[in-house]
């Protein structure tokens, strides 16, 4: 009975993300069946174009630029924003000081800083990194914050009376605790990093997966602007839940259990 219900349970796991994902294109089309390819493009022509675009290579080139700009502002604004988290949470001086300026900027959306981006780092590559890393640098700080806050007291008070160090503390207890939540302050960078790359190479590259979208719309290409769609969403899903199984794989003791 126990190896039926695993069956069933894999079959519905794939099952029924293919029945969704079929239902979405059927729905698709159907209303493309209303408009031309020029205002919204049928399933059909949109694999026609991602066809066409692979054959000229032109694809692989703005999906691997996108890819590395993400790549990049994810890992930078993470590694920026953990340390700082920390020490928010563990010092209240740190926390007093540094609070509205983190509840202040990270509420300004990074379209808004692209003027300064644009005037400090120039049209290379760094603006755009630039625009990741602040976009995400924020969510991972609020969460690690969290974390130490959330930490239990009783943890601390048995380290405590064995006779822990304050370093030895924040090895053992404090640093552990915080994993759970800055690891889901990361994925939440990482859906922000997403948002931000669009807007960041719409309005300032000549080169990416938004810029893509841009210029395919000048022209009315919309099966171009529909294959980069699918491709940030696909790109977006494949991340995450790589980085969810990376999570699992090497910080599989600090997360709680299911």
């Amino acid at each position: 009975m126990r190896a039926s219900n695993s069956a069933w349970k894999r079959h519905d796991a794939v099952a029924l993300p293919v029945a969704g994902a079929s239902v979405l294109v059927l729905l698709w089309w159907l209303v493309s069946l209303r408009f031309d390819v020029t205002v919204f493009p049928s399933p059909a022509e949109t694999v026609e174009e991602a066809v066409r675009l692979v054959a000229r290579g032109a694809l692989g080139e703005h999906v691997a630029i996108s890819l590395y700009r993400l790549a990049a502002g994810f890992a930078l604004g993470s590694l920026l924003a953990l340390p700082v988290g920390l020490a928010m949470g563990l010092s209240p001086f740190v926390r007093r000081m540094l609070e509205p300026a983190t509840e202040f900027f990270r509420f300004i959306p990074a379209i808004a800083m692209v003027v300064f981006a644009l005037i400090w780092f120039g049209i290379g590559e760094a603006s755009k990194i630039f625009l990741i890393v602040y976009n995400c640098f924020f969510s991972v700080v609020v969460a690690t914050e969290a974390g130490v806050h959330q930490t239990s007291i009783n943890r601390l008070n048995a380290v405590r009376s064995l006779g822990a160090s304050w370093l030895q503390t924040v090895r053992l207890v404090y640093i552990p605790s915080t994993v759970p939540y800055a690891l889901r302050g990361m994925r939440i960078g990482l859906g922000r990093s997403f948002a931000t790359i669009v807007s960041a190479e719409i309005l300032a590259a000549n080169s990416g997966l938004g810029y893509l979208i841009y210029s395919s719309r000048e022209f009315s290409k919309m099966d171009t602007v529909i294959v980069s769609i699918i491709l940030l969403g696909v790109f977006g899903v494949v991340i995450d839940r790589s980085f969810r199984r990376l999570s699992r794989r090497f910080a599989r003791r600090y997360l709680p259990e299911g």
